[in-house]
């Protein structure tokens, strides 16, 4: 397997190709939403950094070194994932495999490696890896990944290049859930792109399951109805609709997010090739056309009301009161 067996990405993949070949140390912070492909990107520049005849498309697949890889056999290189047996990953575990091991010196690669997700720690634990972090050994790198990285300490993130992955196209996506659903017809999986938010993991597991519910149609459709819709519409029937999508509550913020921005885009270029929504380009441009009051610094603070919605939501705040709140600041932007 090698960079370009990944589908998307592309200057990403590129940079982390060129970084293998420098074998230089450092920390590097993978950055996106979950499901959005970190860890097998991670792995992939991880595998590239052990190979000795890593090239512009990372591991060359066939040398030792990289057979020890692919066979978890390898002594340098450390994984640290989700615990099986705890919510986190604790933090003497850290202290023994991760920053003492970080001290010694590889065995059979020139680069000493860890990839650790930071979903799965806690504060105690992101304290325990700074002095690694800062003054890493000139044989080992540190790959990390996070769905959130205002989770992570301020002081860890001061200490790594974030590397934030980039947006897939529908294009990508679709040749993500071909490869994973091989035997699904075409309808299907368009279905599942258009509701996975761009998120590659999510497509994948809409596929499937073959689920039948439209969520970004259900979301375009609240959004177009806002302008007409009185404040009891938005507290029960908007909301319940949110609601029944509770569990996916980023791919709910980021349909909001997509609609918003096809609208913006029809506002300023009406006849613009392409959006987000092409499946209800028709609805969305009878909305823009019908809604002239609607401006496009309305609906930045409308986009500035979902942020908010999930800033809420990350510090746990209760889904219904979040949800209701955002609605009714997107409502009076949009009303007539």
């Amino acid at each position: 397997m090698a960079f370009s067996s990944i589908t998307g990405q592309k200057q990403i993949k590129m940079r982390l190709a060129a970084e293998a070949r420098r074998r230089g140390s450092g920390a590097y912070m993978l950055s996106g939403p979950a499901g959005s492909g970190k860890r097998l990107i991670a792995e992939e520049f991880a595998k590239a950094l052990m190979c000795p005849d890593a090239g512009s498309d990372g591991a060359c697949g066939v040398c030792s070194n990289c057979k020890y890889f692919d066979n978890f056999t390898t002594p340098d290189v450390t994984r640290v994932y989700e615990p099986s047996d705890t919510k986190n990953v604790k933090v003497d575990f850290i202290k023994d495999h991760v920053v003492a091991e970080s001290y010694l010196k590889p065995q059979f690669a020139r680069t000493k490696t860890f990839i650790i997700d930071f979903d799965y720690l806690g504060v105690e634990s992101q304290n325990a890896l700074l002095k690694s972090l800062e003054e890493p050994r000139k044989d080992v790198v540190f790959i990390l990944t996070s769905s959130n990285t205002d989770q992570v300490l301020d002081t860890v993130m001061s200490r790594v290049t974030e590397i934030k992955l980039d947006p897939y196209s529908e294009e990508e996506l679709e040749e993500i859930v071909k490869a994973n659903c091989p035997d699904l017809d075409e309808a299907k999986i368009k279905s599942a792109v258009y509701n996975s938010g761009r998120i590659p993991g999510k497509a994948i597991s809409l596929a499937m399951e073959d689920s039948g519910v439209s969520l970004r149609h259900e979301i375009n459709s609240i959004m177009i109805a806002m302008p007409t819709s009185s404040y009891i519409d938005v507290l029960e029937d908007f909301v319940d609709v949110l609601t029944s999508f509770k569990d996916d509550s980023k791919i709910v913020a980021s349909a909001i997010l997509l609609f918003l921005d096809d609208a913006a885009r029809l506002i300023n270029y009406p006849d613009c090739r392409k959006i987000n929504n092409e499946l209800d380009r028709e609805a969305i441009e009878t909305f823009v056309a019908s809604n002239k009051h609607i401006s496009t610094l309305k609906l930045g603070r409308c986009t500035e009301a979902v942020n908010t919605f999930l800033r809420a939501l990350e510090v746990n705040s209760n889904f219904d009161s979040s949800a209701s709140a955002m609605l009714l600041r997107i409502h009076e932007e949009l009303k007539k």
